[in-house]
């Protein structure tokens, strides 16, 4: 598994490098997805088919999920590579410091092996199914003490229609009050990878895809973190969740869950 990890690395490293010297030699050809939020460049296709090219020599029997719209399966249903080539692309468009590439493999539903690079940070985080996550070689671990009145949290849903929701309203109201603080990047990814690392102590969404948080997942548990829905319940890494997407430090992580749960019953 090592040695996959190096090949997926490089993989990485050549997709970053990609993203960062076309914004910087050439205009961008922006098109728009669902939403003026929601948008797609050029070279987020070009990046997502030479990745999938890398991969499919490296491990060919595996399939593809990722952004922009690679789906196949391959010839062992149980592996799936999950792919978002940038993350984090309207920062990218406006010249923004905080995008990323996200390598996942999935093996029976479980993210076994996670890489996100971050190439203008020049920060490589990775994780392996029980081998522990790591920055650039360095371990990784969450503030498994720490709770919410001393967590800085992040989210991307100040500004989806998500908040209007009673409970979200609610529970995002609290944490504004309780917590040390809450931050947006616009690049949930990479989110993740902060609270893998405990720059951040939760990062939580209503609207993400298995290509935005199949890596972080695992770099968040292999820290010692955890990753469930809103309510303590499992996640699917191959599916959008459909009642929340929270990781966070455990107790961190236990503390929202209970404001969630109070906020339902009300």
């Amino acid at each position: 598994m090592q040695k996959l990890l190096d090949e997926v690395v490089r993989v990485a490293r050549e997709a970053g490098q990609m993203a960062r010297a076309a914004r910087e030699i050439r205009t961008l050809q922006v098109m728009m997805k669902s939403s003026p939020q929601d948008l797609v460049t050029e070279v987020d296709r070009e990046i997502e088919a030479h990745v999938v090219e890398r991969l499919s020599r490296i491990l060919p029997e595996a399939g593809f999920l990722a952004e922009e719209g690679t789906v196949r399966e391959g010839s062992d249903a149980n592996l799936v590579w999950v792919i978002d080539p940038i993350d984090g692309t309207t920062n990218y468009i406006h010249h923004g410091r905080f995008f990323c590439t996200s390598i996942a493999l999935v093996r029976d539903g479980v993210p076994v092996l996670g890489v996100i690079y971050d190439p203008i940070h020049e920060e490589m985080f990775t994780a392996m199914r029980g081998a522990g996550a790591r920055l650039n070689g360095f371990p990784l671990s969450v503030h498994r003490e720490r709770r919410l009145h001393e967590a800085l949290l992040a989210t991307n849903m100040l500004w989806t229609q998500s908040f209007g929701t009673h409970e979200v309203r609610e529970v995002l109201g609290t944490l504004l009050r309780r917590s040390r603080g809450i931050r947006s990047l616009g690049a949930a990814a990479l989110e993740i990878a902060y609270v893998a690392s405990g720059r951040f102590d939760a990062y939580l969404s209503m609207r993400l895809s298995p290509w935005d948080f199949a890596a972080g997942v695992l770099l968040v548990e292999e820290a010692g973190g955890v990753a469930t829905d809103f309510y303590g319940g499992s996640l699917d890494v191959l599916r959008k969740p459909s009642a929340g997407f929270l990781v966070a430090a455990p107790r961190v992580g236990e503390d929202i869950a209970v404001l969630f749960a109070e906020a339902m019953r009300r």
